[in-house]
């Protein structure tokens, strides 16, 4: 073997370096909008699965304490003279009409009650139905008594991405919890 003849190749050239990274750019370009659509329904699980605990939370200490427990919830941007806890003043806009202040919020709220004294706060996910300030009364068997709502009590959460199918909670004159997808 002569030593002129022989030639070791040590790196890539300027040509495969580029079609790497044309080909690795496609895919990124491919591969982005599904995964962003993928994050929106995990987030839309996820705003589920929370609105199902506050409600079986509830529930679950109406049975547990042999008492009503109340859900209360309200909506957003819906002029009221009571201000919200701090846990639930998102975009708290003020004014002053006549001399009464008045709150704004732009999102949803829930309190968990019992007699009066309140047992959780929270913010909801994007709830769509029902629009107006509703209360679910778990009664001490785990039956449940609405307010604002008819039974079956149906809250729909949707997502903030288009194209995601939101998913509807039914909420029975026994209590119980269903999970039900809507159709677009």
């Amino acid at each position: 073997m002569t030593a002129g003849n022989q030639r070791q190749q040590r790196g890539f050239t300027l040509i495969e370096l580029l079609v790497t990274l044309m080909v690795a750019s496609i895919i990124a370009v491919m591969a982005v909008p599904a995964f962003a659509g993928f994050l929106a329904r995990q987030q839309l699980a996820s705003d589920v699965n929370e609105m199902i605990s506050v409600l079986s939370f509830a529930r679950s200490e109406a049975i547990k304490q042999r008492r009503d427990i109340s859900v209360i919830f309200s909506p957003p941007n819906t002029t009221t003279t009571s201000r919200r806890p701090e846990s639930c003043r998102n975009n708290e806009s003020v004014s002053e009409e006549s001399g009464e202040t008045l709150y704004t919020y732009s999102g949803w709220c829930y309190e968990i009650e019992r007699g009066g004294k309140v047992m959780r706060i929270g913010q909801v996910a994007r709830v769509t139905t029902p629009e107006n300030k509703f209360t679910i009364i778990f009664q001490s068997l785990g039956d449940a008594a609405l307010e604002g709502c008819t039974f079956p009590c149906e809250i729909t959460i949707s997502s903030e991405r288009d194209g995601i199918i939101p998913v509807t909670l039914a909420i029975n004159i026994t209590g119980s919890i269903r999970r039900k997808e809507s159709v677009l």
